[in-house]
């Protein structure tokens, strides 16, 4: 007897919730859906204060990258961190990539590196991943294809540098940040489920 009832229970309340309205994405919600995601993730220079760590895997692609850039001993100190689009919440979205300790310090090394997407257009996307010091003036910029599979490591320099091209030459990267973009994340269907 309490199995049917309990059935009849189940039959009824999902007929009641398969009749509610589904719950209408908001713009955001749909706009983000139509995004392409992108990943950073933090590479830095074997040298005396950043001496060799286990990291996470470093990419084929990024370590002949690297070793293009001249960089011959290097360790991941991120695994691929997603960076959330500032401008769909109103540039209150806080990227947090890396904390700036590498493995096993209990100070870090580095201040903290935070990520950011300020501009979206013509299929184009600007990524900025800045901080490293504590006037936050070193930052890896670069404007990419905003097309899934599209990939590309760029060296941080001091903000300074990048404003004047000129003075790039002879400068040591204090990291690298390689950048990947993925399709759209997944649509999720939800519902509205509310007793009123």
């Amino acid at each position: 007897m309490r199995y049917r009832h309990f059935a009849l229970l189940l039959i009824l309340g999902t007929a009641t919730i398969s009749k509610l309205p589904a719950q209408t994405p908001t713009s955001e919600a749909t706009a983000r859906q139509k995004l392409n995601q992108v990943f950073v993730k933090v590479i830095v220079p074997v040298t005396e204060r950043t001496p060799k760590q286990d990291g996470p895997v470093i990419e084929s692609w990024v370590a002949r990258q690297l070793k293009e850039a001249g960089e011959s001993e290097y360790f991941a100190v991120t695994d691929w961190v997603p960076v959330c689009d500032g401008l769909l919440a109103d540039d209150e979205v806080t990227n947090d990539v890396w904390s700036g300790q590498l493995f096993g310090k209990k100070t870090g090394n580095f201040c903290p590196v935070s990520g950011d997407l300020p501009e979206r257009k013509d299929g184009r996307v600007l990524v900025l991943v800045g901080g490293w010091d504590p006037g936050g003036g070193h930052e890896a910029r670069m404007t990419l294809m905003d097309e899934p599979g599209i990939r590309a490591v760029e060296p941080v320099l001091p903000a300074s540098a990048r404003r004047d091209r000129t003075q790039t030459k002879g400068v040591k990267p204090i990291a690298y940040v390689a950048v990947l973009i993925g399709p759209p994340p997944p649509v999720r269907v939800t519902s509205q489920i509310n007793g009123k």
